[in-house]
C-alpha cells in the first residue's frame, strides 16, 4: 500500500531542490519513468509552479485543478499552489490510484473505452480531462508522448524559457 508521506517528507524548493529533483523524486515514489513525469509538467506548466491554467482553476507544474470552489481537487489547495513538491506527489497519487483500477466510476460516464487498471496512458489522459479515452484525452496523451519522445525539457528553447 502506498501512501502520501507528511509535508516535511517531500523534498523542498526552499531547501534547494530543483524541479528536477521534485519530479525524479515523485517518479520514483509511485513508480513511474521520471521522463512520463517531466513531459506532463512541460505541458502542463513549462515547469513553472506559478503557472495558472485553465482559466484560473489549476496551478503548479502538474496543473492540479483546485484553485476555486468545486473544482475537484479543492481540499490539495493551498498546498498545491505554495509546494512544488505537493503539487508532483498528489498529481503521482492520482496517476497511481488511476493506474492500480481505484477509479471504476470512469465507466459510469462519458469515455471513449472501458477502463482498465494498468494503463498509464490512460490515466495520464485522465488528468487532463477527467474521462476515459475520450477525443481530448487522447490529444492530450499524444501531446504528452510527443514531448517525451523529443525530451522538450533538454531543448535549448526549453532552457531559454
Amino acid at each position: 500500500t502506498r501512501t502520501t508521506g507528511s509535508a516535511s517528507s517531500f523534498p523542498s524548493t526552499a531547501s534547494g531542490a530543483s524541479s528536477v529533483e521534485i519530479l525524479r523524486w515523485t517518479a520514483c515514489k509511485w513508480g513511474y519513468r521520471a521522463n512520463v513525469a517531466r513531459a506532463v509538467a512541460v505541458v502542463e506548466s513549462w515547469w513553472r509552479q506559478s503557472t495558472l491554467g485553465d482559466s484560473g482553476h489549476s496551478i503548479g507544474l502538474m496543473q492540479v485543478k483546485c484553485m476555486k470552489r468545486g473544482d475537484p481537487h479543492r481540499p490539495a489547495c493551498p498546498m498545491a499552489e505554495r509546494s512544488t513538491a505537493f503539487n508532483t506527489d498528489y498529481w503521482g497519487g492520482f496517476i497511481r490510484d488511476c493506474v492500480d483500477g481505484k477509479m471504476k466510476w470512469l465507466n459510469t460516464v462519458e469515455h471513449g473505452r472501458r477502463y482498465r487498471a494498468g494503463d498509464l496512458w490512460g490515466c495520464v489522459g485522465v488528468w487532463y480531462s477527467g474521462r476515459w479515452y475520450i477525443p481530448p484525452a487522447r490529444h492530450y496523451i499524444a501531446k504528452v508522448k510527443r514531448t517525451k519522445r523529443h525530451h522538450v525539457w533538454t531543448t535549448k528553447a526549453f532552457a531559454g524559457g
